[in-house]
């Protein structure tokens, strides 16, 4: 049994024996939560081979909860498709401005990347969110939410049951949205983020890699876009992030741009950027919740539920110097049925196209670089 696993068992078996304990106190509160999002997908290849069939994306369980009046609480085990893995584990502190956070949770970067899964618009992120923020990582985290703004910081290492050897990695990172008050039922929101990351090892570098799925993990295994052939020997990475968003009653839209800087310790120092824009409108009339930078999910208002149709694009650069990871552009169309706020059902039609891929060519064999499959996906999920 790997770290991981001992930690998340234990986690978990503590967190539930507090709550049959905790029902005749004040204190602590405790909720069971959780979530499955179960996909099917079906491709129409072009140069490379997918497989068409089912995927356990997410199966996530655990507890949370209020420890007393100024203390809270999360420990969520994910039991992906052949991985279990750590998710929040955390404290947080309320202070007389703003709140701290110890433990396991979502470095502060990026829109789309802090959305919930159980909120974000389609099946997947957009690819630059996949692959360039931190996502979850320990460390101290402060933020403090008010009417016109948001502020998130982070000091930070590595990721709960990724220890190697040598000294941990060390990040500072921070983010800050404005959003101005603009009519009843509107909001715009203007953001920007940043991230450093050094990488103390015993041989004072890392070894990275970037890569990702084309946007859709029923086949949850083949990249076309990765680095992974090549030797990124980093001393440090410096990340940087904008975002655009904007919603007026059920019409929503929004545009991130990020990029990575690493400095390179076998070779030229090395840039990957990438972006996406998007739009939904909610034929029903819903719209999305939005609070501390991030939007939330879509609650129907009648007992049919609600339905809302989208679209995306985004384009994710790994090309530079000697790298040829590739250029992905992918464009996705989306609709997602709401029968509550805790159960829906979403479809997408994804069109990719790649280019300059040693991935590609490492898959079919040398013959070719490029790649444009179209796919179909969908999804069940609940949460609790």
């Amino acid at each position: 049994m790997n770290t991981t696993t001992k930690l998340t068992a234990l986690g978990i078996a503590a967190g539930m024996g507090l709550a049959g304990v905790s029902q005749a106190f004040a204190y602590p509160e405790f909720e069971v939560r959780g979530r499955l999002h179960l996909d099917a997908g079906f491709y129409d290849e072009d140069n490379v081979e997918f497989d068409d069939g089912f995927n356990n994306r997410r199966a996530r369980f655990g507890v949370g909860g209020d420890l007393d009046e100024n203390w809270d609480f999360r420990i969520e085990t994910d039991v992906a498709e052949g991985s279990l893995g750590a998710a929040d584990y955390r404290l947080r502190r309320s202070l007389p401005v703003g709140r701290l956070t110890i433990g396991q949770t979502k470095v502060p970067m990026g829109m789309n990347q802090l959305t919930s899964s159980n909120n974000i618009t389609f099946i997947e992120r957009a690819s630059p969110q996949n692959i360039i923020p931190d996502s979850r990582r320990l460390g101290f985290f402060y933020d403090v939410s008010e009417d016109l703004f948001t502020l998130q910081t982070a000091l930070y290492g590595r990721d709960l049951g990724g220890r190697e050897d040598g000294d941990m990695p060390l990040g500072v990172a921070g983010r800050f949205v404005f959003n101005p008050a603009i009519g009843d039922g509107m909001v715009l929101h203007l953001g920007a983020s940043a991230a450093y990351e050094d990488f103390d090892t015993d041989s004072g570098y890392a070894s990275l890699g970037f890569s990702d799925r084309p946007e859709g993990r029923a086949d949850p295994g083949t990249r076309l876009i990765n680095t992974g052939g090549f030797d990124i020997i980093a001393d440090s990475t410096t990340k940087y992030g904008l975002e655009l968003a904007y919603q007026a009653g059920p019409f929503s839209a929004e545009a991130e741009y990020i990029n990575v800087d690493v400095d390179r310790d076998n070779g030229n120092d090395v840039s990957f950027d990438g972006y996406h824009a998007q739009v939904s409108y909610v034929l029903t009339g819903e719209s999305r919740s939005y609070s501390g930078g991030t939007f939330g999910g879509i609650t129907p208002r009648g007992p049919g539920g609600a339905w809302e149709v989208a679209a995306r694009y985004s384009h994710m650069d790994l090309n530079d110097e000697d790298i040829m990871g590739g250029e992905q552009t992918n464009l996705t169309l989306g609709v997602n049925y709401y029968y509550s706020r805790n159960l829906r059902f979403m479809a997408n039609y994804v069109m990719v196209d790649v280019e300059d891929s040693q991935a590609v060519s490492d898959l079919t064999g040398g013959q070719t670089m490029d790649d444009s499959p179209n796919f179909v996906l969908a999804r069940m999920q609940y949460s609790f």
